[in-house]
């Protein structure tokens, strides 16, 4: 797909300890979901937007194990793994023969389409992905990210691609969960302020872009595909109502930087504080900036060295 995001960068199982925290965070919801499923055997488990699997497997053996807690597990079931066809695969089959805890496949597909038949999924789950879209609906001018743009018109072009995307989310989810099934998932959204809190972080992958030889079209191009929705669009009744969910439980949470808490404690220095933010920033962002540089003409030195100085750029 045009415009959308390739994947997290090689080290994203080591730089995501800020997507974990929120995978902790939703296990109280697991276990609600677990508590309201109503089917004869859970069959199969999914996970939408799996990555390269370190988060991904802690929360499905999170499920696994609270079904076995619960008693509501007949036979061992089947973990869907889904995530784009460009993620790094490698590293989440790896992280599965060394697990060997359940049995895993793969769907290499978007979120965003139809990825297992009709009536087979008994728990759906999918954690810190909804708010990447399925496409850049348009670039944007000024700035990298949508949500700090000052542009009307093209927030909501942004608005309604993330109103469809979810459309087709829970469009497809709707048709593959069985009766009795479930969906659990956490969304990266804006608060009451229409803050998520990551405003700095972006604010300067900006500036280092703008401080570095991007030429204008590259910068026009450093646009990302994602959408931080508000609370009330996240719950959209119309939408549930729309493809029969029924709405469990569901909670605004505020989800504290680990490594800020770490540095707050005096468990690390800052300057190891500012390596690990730069390391997080990057996993999910660096193939957005290549994009923009490949989509140019550049060659693959001239990414190579323009990344480096970029990232040396950030963490000073």
């Amino acid at each position: 797909m045009v415009g959308t995001t390739l994947g997290m960068t090689k080290d994203y199982n080591t730089s995501s300890v800020p997507q974990k925290a929120a995978v902790q965070l939703s296990l109280e919801f697991i276990e609600e979901g677990i508590n309201a499923l109503e089917v004869d055997s859970v069959d199969i488990i999914a996970d939408f937007g799996s990555s390269q699997g370190i988060n991904s497997i802690y929360a499905m053996k999170s499920i696994i194990d609270y079904l076995r807690k619960t008693n509501k597990i007949v036979n061992e079931p089947l973990v869907v793994h889904n995530d784009l066809p460009t993620n790094d695969w490698t590293s989440l089959f790896n992280l599965l023969i060394e697990d060997n805890s359940y049995n895993g496949v793969a769907s290499g597909r978007s979120f965003y389409e139809k990825c297992l038949p009709n009536n087979s999924l008994s728990i759906g789950y999918s954690s810190s992905s909804l708010h990447w879209l399925s496409k850049k609906p348009c670039n944007i001018s000024g700035h990298c990210r949508v949500d700090l743009i000052r542009n009307p018109k093209e927030y909501q072009i942004f608005k309604q691609q993330s109103y469809l995307d979810y459309s087709e989310f829970l469009k497809h989810r709707s048709c593959e969960l069985v009766s009795g099934g479930v969906l659990i998932f956490t969304i990266l959204c804006i608060n009451h302020q229409r803050t998520t809190g990551l405003e700095d972080l972006q604010e300067l992958l900006y500036k280092c872009a703008q401080l570095l030889p991007f030429t204008p079209q590259e910068l026009t191009d450093f646009t990302f595909p994602g959408y931080c929705r508000s609370y009330d669009e996240c719950l959209d009744e119309n939408l549930f109502n729309q493809y029969s969910f029924q709405l469990i439980k569901s909670k605004f949470v505020s989800v504290p930087s680990p490594h800020f808490q770490q540095w707050k404690k005096e468990e690390i220095t800052f300057d190891e504080f500012v390596h690990l933010t730069t390391s997080f920033v990057r996993s999910w962002s660096e193939s957005i900036i290549e994009q923009a540089l490949i989509n140019n003409g550049r060659t693959q030195a001239d990414i190579s060295g323009i990344l480096k100085q970029f990232w040396n750029l950030y963490e000073e």
